[in-house]
């Protein structure tokens, strides 16, 4: 009797104390918490939010800026620049779970434009040379089914984009695109003087800044299957009339990492014709507005092997573009195709503790075919387009019958992984032969002749990566 006596004594007391307690704080209602809440409301007002609970919000992105040392067999000098090799940006990605199947998101990214390393001339007058832009690389939403693969809808990368590219080291200064560092120099003449051509225009390229074979980013429907056994599909079709389709590898067996991939392109209308960046293809209908008469088609391949004990690796990439209507332009002894191919070899290793160290060489090929003006059209040649001394200072447009372009480097790259940062340099060599003008009158080269049409040029890139 004393001891349940003695248990209903203490849980009576403790039901008071408790009753207490909370009639206390009842009674002070939220002042207890004011200074609380009122901090809660400052973090709140000054923090980034998503619009609702249900989608899941990933923001990163990288700024790569560089300086880029120049000598274009005259004039040296040095710019600061946005390494247009992979070039800064911020994005958005979205991602909902609907069942145990099937998710749905979003991607939108931004690109910042500021002194695009690929656009540089000689001309440049300031550090930057040209207004602050931002510009939309992807916005797209997706749905996916684990099983089934998945559907793009929007403007992102067609599926082609990156074939050309496959490369398992981290070399940020190498690759097959020539034209990311001096693409928008003035070709030097031999005797010294700048021409109106740049060496983007003798550099093989279906779409200002992409290698023949390479994709690209468009308003597009895209499919991308599910992996299986490494290896994966996808094709996409968008801008009016233009499709692509291409399979992608990618494993590891006896020591080594294996990646590579293939894709063919079909275009057949010029969405870069009012001054965007368009397929460098014959358009039979350029002078026409809103019309356009194109047919293009591109295969890209690369792939890459990487011994995994050792770091040893090499990367190659081949790309054909073959422009059915460019001899129907320009005449039946036009070069209707252009072709680059490209190989790197090098090590990976992490040495230092700090993270890898890539150190590579490269050597690239570029050969494209008979020169096109703005647009597609059949560019105005000028009488005096390519002498025979080589001089090309007066050409109009890319009136010549094809242009070889050479290219080696070598290159080192530092990962620092507490940074999330890569430090890098490289070093490129170019030179380029320009055969012969089409139109061929007073001192100018013989159709098909080979004649040095420009002084070398040479680059170094320094800078670094880092991401967010």
């Amino acid at each position: 009797l004393f001891k349940s006596a003695s248990r209903f004594a203490l849980v009576a007391a403790a039901g008071i104390v408790a009753g207490g307690v909370a009639a206390q704080a009842a009674d002070l209602g939220g002042n207890c918490c004011a200074d609380l809440e009122e901090r809660v409301a400052e973090l709140e007002a000054t923090t980034a939010r998503k619009g609702n609970r249900k989608v899941k919000l990933t923001v990163s992105g990288q700024v790569n800026e560089a300086i880029m040392f120049w000598d274009d067999g005259t004039e040296q000098n040095a710019y600061v620049v946005s390494n247009n090799m992979g070039r800064t940006r911020f994005r958005f990605v979205g991602d909902a779970k609907i069942n145990a199947d099937w998710s749905a998101g979003y991607l939108l990214e931004i690109g910042v434009r500021y002194a695009n390393s690929g656009n540089r001339t000689q001309g440049t007058a300031t550090a930057g040379g040209e207004s602050n832009s931002l510009d939309i690389r992807h916005s797209a939403w997706w749905i996916d089914n684990k099983n089934l693969g998945r559907v793009w809808v929007g403007e992102t990368s067609t599926a082609t984009d990156g074939i050309t590219e496959i490369n398992l080291a981290n070399a940020i200064t190498g690759g097959i695109d020539a034209s990311a560092w001096q693409g928008g120099f003035l070709l030097r003449n031999t005797n010294g003087t700048l021409s109106t051509q740049t060496w983007n225009g003798v550099t093989p390229s279906q779409a200002g800044a992409w290698g023949v074979g390479e994709g690209d980013r468009n308003n597009v429907v895209k499919y991308v299957s599910p992996t299986f056994a490494g290896f994966s599909v996808s094709a996409a079709w968008g801008e009016d009339d233009q499709w692509d389709a291409a399979l992608r590898y990618a494993g590891e067996f006896s020591g080594f990492r294996v990646a590579a991939g293939g894709g063919y392109r079909q275009i057949n209308d010029n969405f870069g014709k009012n001054g965007g960046d368009g397929p460098r293809c014959a358009d039979l209908a350029a002078t026409t507005a809103g019309t356009s008469a194109v047919d293009c088609n591109s295969i890209g391949v690369s792939g890459s092997v990487m011994h995994t004990a050792t770091g040893l690796y090499v990367h190659g990439a081949w790309g054909q573009l073959d422009d059915q209507n460019r001899k129907a332009l320009l005449g039946a002894g036009a070069k209707d195709k252009e072709t680059s191919w490209y190989v790197q070899a090098g090590i990976e290793q992490n040495w230092f503790g700090l993270g890898k160290t890539t150190l590579f060489g490269e050597y690239g090929n570029y050969e494209a075919g008979s020169g096109l003006g703005a647009s597609g059209a059949n560019p105005a040649v000028n009488t005096s387009s390519v002498s025979s001394t080589g001089v090309v200072s007066t050409l109009s447009g890319n009136g010549f019958q094809s242009a070889e372009t050479t290219v080696w480097g070598i290159g080192l790259t530092q990962s620092i992984d507490a940074a999330a940062m890569d430090l890098y340099i490289g070093y490129k060599h170019f030179e380029t032969d320009i055969q012969g003008a089409r139109t061929v009158s007073g001192t100018n080269a013989a159709a098909g002749t080979t004649v040095k049409a420009s002084q070398e040029f040479d680059a170094v890139v320094m800078g670094a990566i880092i991401k967010f």
